[in-house]
């Protein structure tokens, strides 16, 4: 048995390397390297690099601070400088994959403050629902204002709208709050936050989802991606999502091939390849930076997160607690 546990364990790290080295094979046979590499020449390193730094440090700043609000809110009185830390520090495991950042997340704010793993997954829960609704708003919102005879945005306009009905469905059980379902520790962080809780979880994470899109618009434009933001908006949340699957490491090849397919025809490239190496050439670009500066700021954060795990939580944390924490039936009375 512990045999075939580790043979799992070993087929779950290798698994996404092997997916995402197929991907890359097939976008570098599209794209050859040299044609990829002379459009991030023609764009100039040092501009995007410059630009790059501003992206992430808003993004950084964006996701700490929705975190921590969130934390604070509906699991435990996080301080905000132990939320930069712990935030940082995940970026290196959330290399792998999204999902196994938020994981190092859950741990550690389950040992320092014990609430129990359950509760802070359920406030993982929340943040990564409310995460996923803005990106659906804002594709849904571009599809209906786009081409409406586009089949791209046909389809994203029926996955989007079918994603928020979800979403209001899932409302109406958090308003009924079915007894077998709110007993359930993992699922208490939702039902405490209730509808307008959701809502101020989702408010302040809006700003990060929105500044990826914006950003992110920009560099395309510096690779001379003549994309509307309009599209960026609908679009570019569908290539975040495809990117975010936990089938490959840090969304290498996922992301280059759905944004070639859904994108690429806004290249202004003079042929399908150059148009192609546009794609490629932004895509890879944003995952490199990204991945050098989510190790420099994880190591840096590593240290200080680290001592923060494995210190005792403090005698008076549940007391703590239970002073600043909003009360259940309360939660979000206010905005």
């Amino acid at each position: 048995m512990a045999q075939a546990s580790q043979v799992k364990v070993w087929i779950k790290r290798v698994v996404p390397w092997l997916v995402a080295a197929g991907l890359l094979a097939y976008v570098f046979h599209a794209v050859p390297f040299s044609r990829m590499w002379g459009e991030l020449r023609r764009v100039g390193f040092w501009g995007v690099f410059v630009f790059s730094v501003i992206y992430f440090v808003y993004a950084y700043a964006a996701d700490v601070l929705a975190t921590w609000a969130t934390f604070r809110w509906f699991c435990a009185p996080l301080k905000l400088w132990d939320v930069v830390l712990i935030r940082g520090a995940t970026y290196l495991l959330a290399m792998v994959n999204y999902t196994l950042g938020q994981g190092g997340i859950i741990y550690i704010v389950g040992r320092r403050h014990g609430v129990g793993v359950a509760r802070a997954t359920g406030t993982v829960l929340l943040t990564m629902g409310v995460m996923l609704v803005a990106l659906l708003l804002l594709g849904g919102i571009g599809s209906y204002l786009g081409d409406p005879h586009d089949a791209r945005l046909r389809m994203v306009r029926i996955i989007c709208t079918g994603g928020l009905a979800a979403f209001a469905l899932y409302l109406v059980v958090i308003a009924i709050r079915p007894g077998f379902l709110a007993r359930r520790a993992l699922l208490q962080p939702l039902f405490d936050a209730g509808i307008l809780g959701t809502f101020k979880a989702f408010l302040v994470r809006f700003p990060h989802v929105v500044g990826h899109v914006v950003f992110q618009w920009i560099l395309l434009r510096m690779f001379h991606v003549d994309l509307p933001f309009a599209a960026a908006a609908t679009l570019l949340p569908v290539v975040f999502v495809i990117a975010w699957l936990p089938i490959t490491v840090q969304g290498l090849g996922t992301q280059q091939v759905a944004a070639m397919e859904l994108i690429g025809k806004y290249a202004t490239g003079a042929t399908l390849e150059e148009q192609r190496a546009q794609i490629v050439a932004w895509g890879l670009t944003v995952t490199a930076v990204f991945v050098v500066y989510s190790i420099l700021t994880g190591l840096c954060c590593l240290r200080g997160a680290t001592a923060l795990a494995a210190a005792p939580p403090p005698g008076d944390a549940g007391a703590s607690a239970a002073d600043d924490a909003p009360a259940p039936s309360r939660a979000g009375e206010s905005l």
